[in-house]
């Protein structure tokens, strides 16, 4: 009797089988789907704590750890490269060179009998788990330095070097909560071997990193297969398509770039393949429906700049299963320009787009192609509040790089120069660039010289913001018009401010027949895919014969903060 109890004792203690059948998640808090046990390990604490309840996946298929912190996950081995752990809001993953490192490269690992046995994870605690700061950057894109068609004014690898110092001096001013980056892809521009230098260039700035793949970290190769076109970013950075928690927001983190039959690797089309929505499907099963969910990913899912709703493979399948949490946040880059759209009718899923946090492609240049400076996204968060989301704009305050042709420069109306040290210095005070800079105004005389309309872009104007007022010295304020992204109504939106962007491509399209011919009109002047890439200026027409004059436009951002800015003329 006394062994009958001493072996059913044994039974409780012991780990996992290896011949166990898991229930993996079925989606959306769908069925489950026993699959044979494949790969199995152990999730702790740096001090041996057991973590339970911490979801591991291979990028399909999904388990979470038992009150041991054991798992047991039946993993497709024919397709999984990786198992990886979605790190739970009180715990982060190790990080290497700035990157943070969730996942484990089942080629480490001795399979023996068909599975995979010891593939652990150890995590540390956040001593400060509900308070955090995210900078989220799309498109560094640095190309080699003999690249001709990134030598015509700032070379990008400088221009992410500027990103670093800044990263760097700026986490310096945040104390008191770990701080995080997520890179939308296009992290290169097809030199995968320069994601070396992105790692190493990460870790000065002492932030965490999490990334996505953009079409551009796939190489240009022709005739690969999607996860062919993945492997080389996946080598170096790891898994393509994962999740991770802070707070009380679930990070979904995915490869929405879909290698085209027929075409190089980076030519592709905006989606979800199968077994990629099959992962989605069983890591929101695990996802309560209180959560915030961040979908980062490098191409816009949802709302496109053009205003109508993206179509592309499981697309409207994504919509359907996120529209069961409290809100949704859609993250992207891909287009280089800044769109944010919030549908006031039905506010759950919000889509914002960021754009090149490398400035405009080919120069590099101080501005990105819709008039928003060099900059990133500052996320923050603080659960202790009532509402703890906020974010605001970052402008890059450097730019050291060397140009080339620089006597083409004209930078009237920008609003600040460089000191000799490449930092950026306000030209109506004489102070440095700070991150209160959340819009730029014109004056009258802009775009034409007896146009008597104030213009103001707001890099991150949504719906969700009230609309700018305008008032003139000594009057009272008036409500500024949203202009419409249309090039009738809309007069070079900022192009005509500086020769930075919009008329040095022109003037490097009269040298360079390549890009005349793929992106500008007959005229060579106006870039035919920049037209309507614009939809947060806004305008208001002066009722005055006055010659001279000054005005200050103010908006009330979707947070309740109030930015102001000055002109005069």
């Amino acid at each position: 009797m006394m062994k009958r109890i001493a072996f059913l004792l044994l039974l409780t203690l012991l780990p996992f089988s290896s011949c166990k059948k898991e229930e993996e998640g079925g989606g959306g808090g769908g069925g489950v789907t026993p699959r044979e046990v494949t790969v199995t390990g152990c999730v702790k604490g740096s001090d041996n704590t057991p973590i339970a309840g911490v979801v591991v996946s291979d990028g399909i298929y999904c388990t979470k750890t038992d009150e041991q912190g054991n798992y047991a996950l039946g993993a497709d081995l024919s397709k999984a490269d990786f198992v990886f752990v979605s790190t739970p809001p009180d715990w982060a993953a190790p990080k290497k060179n700035g990157h943070a490192i969730f996942w484990k490269k089942l080629a480490d690992y001795t399979k023996t009998g068909g599975k995979y046995t010891g593939v652990d994870f150890t995590l540390n605690r956040i001593s400060n788990p509900d308070r955090f700061t995210i900078f989220i950057y799309g498109d560094p894109q640095p190309r080699a330095r003999n690249q001709t068609t990134d030598n015509y004014a700032y070379a990008s690898l400088d221009a992410c070097e500027d990103m670093y110092k800044d990263m760097k001096e700026y986490a310096a001013t945040l104390t008191g909560r770990p701080i995080y980056g997520i890179g939308l892809g296009d992290i290169v521009h097809q030199k995968i071997s320069l994601l070396t230098d992105y790692l190493n260039g990460m870790k000065t700035t002492g932030i965490t990193t999490y990334n996505v793949i953009g079409n551009h970290d796939q190489g240009h190769t022709m005739g690969m297969t999607d996860p062919e076109a993945s492997k080389a970013f996946e080598e170096k950075m790891g898994p393509t398509n994962y999740s991770f928690n802070l707070g009380n927001l679930h990070f979904l983190m995915l490869d929405n770039m879909m290698v085209q039959s027929g075409k190089y690797s980076d030519e592709c089309s905006t989606g979800l393949t199968d077994d990629i929505w099959t992962f989605v499907q069983n890591d929101l099963s695990y996802v309560s429906s209180d959560k915030t969910i961040m979908v980062c990913a490098h191409s816009p899912m949802f709302r496109l700049l053009e205003g109508h709703d993206r179509s592309g493979k499981h697309l409207g399948d994504l919509r359907n299963a996120l529209l069961r949490f409290s809100k949704v946040y859609a993250w992207a880059g891909h287009t280089h320009a800044s769109f944010n759209y919030v549908d006031l009718s039905d506010p759950k899923i919000e889509s914002h787009t960021l754009g090149r946090v490398t400035g405009a492609l080919w120069t590099n240049e101080f501005i990105c192609e819709n008039g928003t400076p060099r900059g990133y996204l500052v996320f923050e968060y603080d659960g202790g509040k009532a509402k703890p989301i906020s974010w605001k704009f970052k402008p890059i305050f450097w730019q050291t790089g060397t140009p080339s042709g620089s006597s083409l420069y004209d930078y009237t109306y920008r609003d600040w120069d460089y000191n000799t040290s490449g930092r950026a210095v306000m030209k109506s005070t004489g102070e440095n660039l700070s991150d209160s800079y959340q819009m730029q105004v014109f004056k009258p005389g802009t775009y034409e010289a007896n146009d008597k309309t104030v213009y103001a872009n707001i890099f991150l104007w949504d719906e969700a913001w009230d609309k700018p007022r305008f008032q003139l010295e000594g009057g009272t304020a008036s409500v500024m018009t949203r202009m419409t992204a249309s090039k009738s109504t809309d007069p070079y939106y900022l192009y005509r401010y500086s020769k930075a962007d919009w008329e040095i491509c022109a003037w490097y399209a009269s040298k360079y027949s390549f890009l005349k011919t793929n992106w500008y009109d007959d005229d060579g002047k106006d870039p035919s895919n920049k037209k309507r890439n614009c939809t947060s200026i806004f305008r208001y027409t002066i009722n005055s014969t006055a010659a001279h004059g000054s005005g200050t436009v103010s908006v009330k951002d979707r947070f309740g903060n109030t930015h102001t800015s000055s002109i005069s003329w």
